[in-house]
Protein backbone atom coordinates (compact mmCIF):
# COMPACT_ATOMS: atom_id res chain seq x y z
CA UNK A 1 0.00 0.00 0.00
CA UNK A 2 1.46 3.26 -0.85
CA UNK A 3 1.20 6.42 1.75
CA UNK A 4 -0.99 9.68 1.08
CA UNK A 5 1.95 12.72 0.77
CA UNK A 6 0.70 15.32 3.48
CA UNK A 7 0.34 18.77 1.80
CA UNK A 8 -0.66 20.52 5.10
CA UNK A 9 1.53 23.37 6.81
CA UNK A 10 3.29 22.76 9.84
CA UNK A 11 3.02 25.78 12.06
CA UNK A 12 4.38 24.30 15.29
CA UNK A 13 7.74 25.90 14.76
CA UNK A 14 7.12 29.17 13.71
CA UNK A 15 4.67 29.03 16.89
CA UNK A 16 7.67 28.15 18.73
CA UNK A 17 9.94 31.19 17.56
CA UNK A 18 6.88 33.62 18.05
CA UNK A 19 6.83 32.93 21.96
CA UNK A 20 10.11 32.98 22.20
CA UNK A 21 10.17 36.85 21.00
CA UNK A 22 7.14 37.29 22.94
CA UNK A 23 9.28 36.20 26.19
CA UNK A 24 12.31 38.17 25.02
CA UNK A 25 10.94 41.21 24.54
CA UNK A 26 8.69 41.35 27.84
CA UNK A 27 11.52 40.53 29.92
CA UNK A 28 13.71 43.52 27.90
CA UNK A 29 11.08 45.96 28.11
CA UNK A 30 11.99 47.38 31.75
CA UNK A 31 15.54 46.92 31.55
CA UNK A 32 15.58 49.25 28.42
CA UNK A 33 17.19 52.95 29.34
CA UNK A 34 14.28 55.47 28.63
CA UNK A 35 15.87 58.17 26.24
CA UNK A 36 15.03 61.59 27.32
CA UNK A 37 13.36 62.36 30.79
CA UNK A 38 11.97 65.85 29.84
CA UNK A 39 9.15 67.79 31.77
CA UNK A 40 7.19 69.76 29.18
CA UNK A 41 4.91 72.97 29.45
CA UNK A 42 2.06 72.95 31.69
CA UNK A 43 -0.33 74.09 28.88
CA UNK A 44 -1.62 77.66 27.89
CA UNK A 45 -0.76 80.39 30.39
CA UNK A 46 2.00 78.44 32.16
CA UNK A 47 5.01 81.07 32.20
CA UNK A 48 9.19 80.66 33.22
CA UNK A 49 9.25 79.59 36.97
CA UNK A 50 11.18 82.24 38.15
CA UNK A 51 13.37 85.30 35.92
CA UNK A 52 15.25 84.11 32.87
CA UNK A 53 18.55 84.33 32.91
CA UNK A 54 20.29 85.71 29.56
CA UNK A 55 24.02 84.85 29.06
CA UNK A 56 25.50 85.66 25.63
CA UNK A 57 29.09 84.97 24.23
CA UNK A 58 29.32 86.96 21.46
CA UNK A 59 31.59 86.64 18.22
CA UNK A 60 34.66 88.39 20.03
CA UNK A 61 34.57 86.09 22.79
CA UNK A 62 32.94 88.40 25.33
CA UNK A 63 30.39 87.27 27.97
CA UNK A 64 27.08 89.33 28.66
CA UNK A 65 24.87 88.95 31.78
CA UNK A 66 21.72 90.31 31.06
CA UNK A 67 23.16 93.16 29.77
CA UNK A 68 26.00 93.08 32.17
CA UNK A 69 29.64 92.64 30.54
CA UNK A 70 31.34 89.87 33.11
CA UNK A 71 34.70 87.95 33.13
CA UNK A 72 34.08 84.02 32.74
CA UNK A 73 35.77 83.85 36.21
CA UNK A 74 33.15 86.27 37.86
CA UNK A 75 30.26 84.18 35.96
CA UNK A 76 29.99 81.06 38.77
CA UNK A 77 29.87 83.89 41.51
CA UNK A 78 26.90 85.72 39.90
CA UNK A 79 24.44 83.07 39.07
CA UNK A 80 25.05 81.36 42.65
CA UNK A 81 22.43 83.15 44.33
CA UNK A 82 19.70 83.57 41.61
CA UNK A 83 17.01 81.68 40.32
CA UNK A 84 15.45 80.88 37.10
CA UNK A 85 16.34 79.41 34.03
CA UNK A 86 19.41 80.05 32.40
CA UNK A 87 19.77 80.77 28.47
CA UNK A 88 23.22 80.71 26.82
CA UNK A 89 23.16 82.58 23.46
CA UNK A 90 26.68 81.43 21.62
CA UNK A 91 27.64 83.10 18.24
CA UNK A 92 28.31 80.00 15.73
CA UNK A 93 31.73 81.37 14.79
CA UNK A 94 33.09 80.76 18.37
CA UNK A 95 35.04 77.17 18.66
CA UNK A 96 33.09 74.75 21.27
CA UNK A 97 35.49 74.59 23.62
CA UNK A 98 34.57 78.61 24.34
CA UNK A 99 30.67 77.43 24.70
CA UNK A 100 31.70 74.37 27.03
CA UNK A 101 33.85 76.83 29.15
CA UNK A 102 30.78 79.32 29.98
CA UNK A 103 29.06 75.59 30.22
CA UNK A 104 31.23 74.42 33.04
CA UNK A 105 31.26 77.75 35.14
CA UNK A 106 27.16 78.15 34.82
CA UNK A 107 27.62 73.93 36.64
CA UNK A 108 30.10 75.93 38.83
CA UNK A 109 27.84 78.39 39.83
CA UNK A 110 24.69 76.19 40.09
CA UNK A 111 24.64 72.67 40.08
CA UNK A 112 20.63 72.12 39.43
CA UNK A 113 20.71 73.97 36.59
CA UNK A 114 20.40 72.84 32.83
CA UNK A 115 21.03 75.70 30.19
CA UNK A 116 19.41 75.85 27.19
CA UNK A 117 21.52 77.01 23.94
CA UNK A 118 20.68 79.29 21.42
CA UNK A 119 22.96 79.67 18.14
CA UNK A 120 22.64 82.83 17.17
CA UNK A 121 22.84 84.09 13.06
CA UNK A 122 25.81 84.67 11.50
CA UNK A 123 24.44 88.53 11.03
CA UNK A 124 24.72 88.90 14.62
Amino acid sequence: MATKIRSDINITPLVDIVLVLLIVFIVLVPVLPRALDASLPGGVGAGVPGPLLRLTLAADGSLDLDGVTITLAELPARIHATTGKVVLRVHPSLPLHRATGVLDAVKAGRPDVLPALIATPESS
